[in-house]
């Protein structure tokens, strides 16, 4: 079996790097690797703050109404206490054209489970720009299929 030597430089690069914030120009496939490694870090390790400093421009541009643009290692610390305490499962994602999405299923002790929606804009190697949707399971649905 041969392997391209420009795939495993590749593959070590991403793999040894620190942080992909400032931007750097990237191919799709390198965009979806660095995408699904965010993945990992925030929603199946729960570690908000790695990705935050590994994936996000300082100065990203959030849509979400209930928080602000930008971030700071003291600015996760509420994130990152709630994702700790959440139980997230995540159903679908993907990325096409420089944007990623994850829908995932999160429970919360004394809230209905939610299906949430992430949004993640990338610019070259890092994400600038955030979007979620959720939507709490009703106490009564008057539809009986499941939202999952």
């Amino acid at each position: 079996m041969k392997l391209n030597l420009g795939i495993v430089v590749s593959l070590l690069s991403i793999a040894s790097a620190e942080s992909f914030c400032p931007s750097k120009p990237a191919e799709t496939k390198e965009q979806t690797d660095i995408f699904y490694q965010f993945v990992r870090k925030f929603y199946i390790n729960k570690d908000v703050k790695t990705a935050f400093a590994d994936h996000f421009d300082h100065t990203y541009i959030e849509h979400n109404p209930n928080a602000s643009s930008g971030w700071t290692d003291s600015s996760l610390d509420g994130l990152a206490g709630f994702i700790a305490s959440a139980n997230l499962t995540i159903l679908h994602a993907g990325f096409y054209n420089n944007t990623g999405y994850v829908h995932f299923r999160e429970d919360v002790v004394g809230s209905p489970p939610t299906a949430v929606v992430d949004i993640l804009k990338f610019d070259g190697t890092c994400i600038v720009e955030h979007w979620d949707v959720a939507q709490a399971r009703p106490e009564n649905p008057s539809n009986p299929r499941a939202m999952w």
